[in-house]
C-alpha cells in the first residue's frame, strides 16, 4: 500500500514537471493574441496549450502534445491512490469521514485533470475548458477535508501549513477565474491568467508532494502498530 499512499504522490508531480519542461521547447509558437510568436512564452502561454493539437501560430504540435499529455495523464495514477489512503485514518472515525469524501473529490478532480490530455482546446474548447476549470474546482473541497482529516490525526505542522496555503490560493483562483479573469481582453490581462494559472498548478504540485509525506508518516505508525 506503501506504493500508492507515498510513492506515487512522489513520483507524478516530479514526473508531470519533467514532461512540461521537455514539451516547452518543442512548442512550434504562437499565443492566442500573437500567432507569430516564435516558440513558447512561459508569460503568454497557458501550459494546456502546450497539449493542443496545433500550435496556436497554427504549426503542428505533435511532440509538444505528446510529452505534455502524458504527463497529465499520469495523474490518473494519483486518482487511484487517493482509494487506498482513506484506509491510513481507520483509527479515528472521523478522520476517516473526512478522508473519505475527500477522496471521492480527489479522485474525480484527478480524473478530470487527466482529461485535459483528451481535450485539446483547439478541437474540443467547451470540454477542455469545462474538464480544465472543474478539476481544480474539486480539489478545493477535496484539500479541505484531508487537511482536517490530518489535523485531527496531529500530522507535523509543516504539511498543514503547505496544504492551508494550496488550498487558500486555489479557492481565490477560483473566484479570479469566476469574476476577473479574462485572457483576451489585452496582453496585460493575458500575462496575468498564465502566470496566476502556474502558480496554481505549481502549489498544487508541492501540495501532492507534501501529502505524500504526511501519509508516509501515517503509514509507518500503522505498520508499526500492526507489527
Amino acid at each position: 500500500m506503501y506504493f500508492w499512499t507515498v510513492t506515487v504522490l512522489r513520483i507524478v508531480p516530479i514526473f508531470f514537471i519533467a514532461c512540461v519542461m521537455i514539451a516547452i521547447p518543442l512548442y512550434p509558437g504562437g499565443n492566442m493574441l500573437d500567432s507569430t510568436q516564435i516558440g513558447y512564452d512561459f508569460s503568454r502561454n497557458y501550459l494546456s496549450e502546450l497539449g493542443g493539437y496545433k500550435a496556436q501560430s497554427g504549426e503542428t504540435n505533435f511532440f509538444s502534445a505528446f510529452f505534455f499529455n502524458i504527463g497529465v495523464f499520469a495523474f490518473i495514477l494519483v486518482g487511484v491512490s487517493f482509494f487506498f489512503i482513506p484506509k491510513l485514518f481507520v483509527n479515528h472515525r472521523f478522520a476517516y469521514m473526512c478522508a473519505l469524501i475527500g477522496s471521492i473529490l480527489m479522485v474525480m478532480g484527478c480524473l478530470l485533470f487527466a482529461a485535459v490530455g483528451l481535450t485539446p482546446y483547439d478541437l474540443y474548447l467547451k470540454a477542455h475548458l469545462f474538464v480544465a476549470q472543474n478539476a481544480f474546482r474539486l480539489i478545493v473541497p477535496a484539500t479541505l477535508f484531508y487537511l482536517i482529516a490530518l489535523y485531527l490525526m496531529n500530522i507535523p505542522r509543516v504539511y498543514l501549513t503547505i496544504g492551508i496555503i494550496f488550498f487558500v490560493s486555489n479557492v481565490l483562483y477560483v473566484i479570479y477565474q469566476l469574476t476577473f479573469e479574462n485572457p483576451q481582453a489585452g496582453e496585460g490581462s493575458l500575462i496575468e491568467a498564465v502566470i496566476i494559472q502556474k502558480i496554481i498548478i505549481a502549489l498544487c504540485m508541492l501540495n501532492i508532494f507534501s501529502f505524500s509525506f504526511a501519509f508516509a508518516k501515517l503509514s509507518n505508525e500503522k505498520l508499526h502498530e500492526e507489527s
